[in-house]
């Protein structure tokens, strides 16, 4: 009998592919302004514990794009705009710059630094005076474009490395009237901090303090690649596509390739786990991640629910009445494979996500250690160790919370490290210590968010999505059939397929989710689509120009159909 109780932090680290690999452009420069702002500094808190220990999943397509910016000089617009001479901005940039330059957060990122905010304020002024991005360029000085490029590099940097950093302690200090010798220099500098990212990682890894895990390389939901049709266990009434699709092979592909580039790269072998994209989890995803050597894998607490028909009832202030269900791994028999599920505490992961930004950091800290030993507490007397796994999403929250997290993180590792009775551990390490005891015998089809894949599937917009995507990948196999095409077009086609099979598409089609980019995330889903075609030398269908939310609306039959492929070839 044990009083111990462990806790299993797992960070998810992931973007989707921003490239369009047709002309080495970026679209969007997301991975690059998290580079320098949570992907290092999150493992680099952590050292400061060395009693404590955690697992990292990196998605593969991130470090892919990590390589580029840090090894091969990869470029965006954002970054573009911040390297080029002030008075050699067009119009049409002028007014790109005033559109992307303040998309952070108001109260930690822009407010704070006077000169930023005060270059926000004159942009809202004059958008409230009636003024478009267009008509307001020339309220603005050519140096105020430069500077609102600069400081949109400027608010992403983690302060910790500005307090390591006295150069860049100048450029906050400094404030305005930014040479371009200076936004150079900026972006070298990020450059070099990106370059810092893996070999970290893996030394921490090497040192036993962190265990890395991956998954599907460009990050799918692997149920729906299976089969479609599974988004009716959860929702018997989902709409669906008109073409369901039904490619296990390419899960197949995309799990191989992400787990080769993680031992590539980090080479320490194979990973143990995986965090399944969105934590979407089916027996025949389960069976795949088994049948290449995966030992365990994170789901959401709503599918043990689902799957043990047990309510994880909880008090009036959130907390579970008895945990000994959920606190504890469990084995699942899928197929002719094992594998170990572990469900994730929903509150205590949800509200380190999106309600402890809003708290002072040490109130909010306290209230985290304060469920966890809560739990301990109801687990007191209980035959085995148990386990809270805390997973959320390791980058996104950060910029809501004071300091990018770093004071709450800080004062939570804190009052982990200094009680001897948690062993906040790796997952692996926790299970080689305390095997999964109990078994399930199925599982409940569906993923983090309503215990079912609606975000990603049953909307118009989003199936017709899957309906294009259907359509260029048939196309493909059709094209690839009369054995033409060399081994490295073939290769580079159904690089641009897997692409398309991201998640992170889908999520922003249709309802519910919708943001500032959503053009630009149709645009690059369609990018990737005609790509296809565009390695193979044959021109892609026109509806493929036309945004996919358009289409929805439009009359199916007057969408041109697919080319047809020129004889000879």
């Amino acid at each position: 009998m044990t009083e111990k109780l462990s806790v299993c932090f797992v960070w998810h680290m992931h973007q989707p592919l921003y490239k369009d690999r047709s002309t080495g452009l970026y679209l969007l420069p997301w991975v690059r302004l998290h580079a320098i702002k949570d992907y290092l500094d999150m493992p680099a808190r952590l050292e400061e514990f060395p009693t404590l220990s955690q697992t990292f999943n990196l998605v593969p397509v991130l470090l892919e794009q990590l390589i580029d910016y840090g090894e091969r000089d990869a470029v965006d617009e954002q970054l573009l705009l911040t390297c080029k001479k002030a008075d050699e901005y067009t119009v049409a940039e002028k007014t790109i710059i005033l559109s992307e330059s303040f998309h952070a957060n108001l109260a930690r990122q822009i407010k704070p630094y006077r000169p930023f905010y005060e270059l926000y304020r004159q942009r809202e002024r004059l958008a409230r005076q009636g003024h478009s991005f267009a008509s307001m360029v020339g309220e603005f000085s050519d140096q105020q474009f430069a500077d609102m490029t600069c400081w949109m590099n400027l608010c992403w940097f983690d302060p910790l490395w500005v307090s390591q950093d006295a150069e860049l302690r100048q450029y906050f200090a400094q404030g305005a009237s930014f040479t371009l010798q200076q936004r150079l220099r900026l972006i070298e500098k990020e450059r070099e901090l990106i370059r810092r990212i893996i070999p970290f990682y893996k030394r921490l890894q090497e040192t036993g303090q962190i265990e890395i895990t991956t998954g599907p390389y460009y990050h799918p939901i692997l149920p729906l690649l299976f089969d479609s049709n599974v988004a009716r266990y959860a929702c018997p009434h989902a709409a669906l596509p008109e073409q369901l699709y039904f490619h296990g092979a390419d899960a197949v592909c995309q799990l191989e390739s992400g787990m080769s580039l993680l031992e590539r790269l980090l080479g320490a072998g194979r990973a143990r786990g995986i965090w399944p994209p969105e934590l979407a989890v089916s027996p025949a995803a389960l069976e795949l991640a088994a049948s290449h050597g995966l030992a365990w894998a994170i789901a959401d607490e709503a599918l043990l629910s689902r799957t043990a028909g047990v309510n994880l009832s909880r008090d009036k202030n959130g907390n579970l009445k008895d945990p000994r269900v959920l606190c504890q791994p469990y084995r699942l028999d899928v197929g002719e494979q094992e594998i170990v599920v572990f469900f994730r505490e929903g509150v205590l992961s949800h509200e380190i996500g999106f309600s402890c930004a809003g708290q002072e950091p040490e109130q909010a800290a306290s209230a985290i250690y304060g469920r966890i030993k809560h739990i301990q507490e109801k687990l007191t007397g209980w035959e085995r160790e148990g386990v809270v796994v805390i997973a959320l999403d390791g980058e996104n929250c950060w910029e809501a919370y004071a300091e990018d997290g770093g004071p709450f993180l800080g004062e939570l590792y804190r009052l982990l490290a200094g009680d001897a009775s948690l062993n906040v551990s790796t997952v692996s390490d926790y299970l080689d210590r305390q095997p999964a005891k109990e078994s399930l015998h199925s599982i409940h089809c569906g993923s983090w968010i309503g215990a079912d894949y609606h975000i990603w599937i049953g909307d118009p917009v989003k199936n017709r999505a899957w309906d294009l995507l259907s359509q260029t990948r048939k196309f493909l196999s059709e094209q690839l059939k009369s054995g033409s095409f060399t081994q490295d077009v073939e290769k580079d086609a159904w690089e641009e397929i897997y692409a398309a099979e991201g998640s992170d598409w889908f999520w922003w089609f249709g309802k519910p989710n919708t943001s500032a980019h959503d053009a630009i995330f149709d645009e690059q889903f369609r990018r990737c689509l005609k790509n296809v075609y565009r390695i193979l030398g044959l021109p892609s269908p026109a509806v493929l120009d036309l945004p996919v939310c358009e289409q929805v609306h439009a009359p199916r039959g007057s969408q041109p159909g697919l080319p047809v492929k020129p004889a000879g070839r």
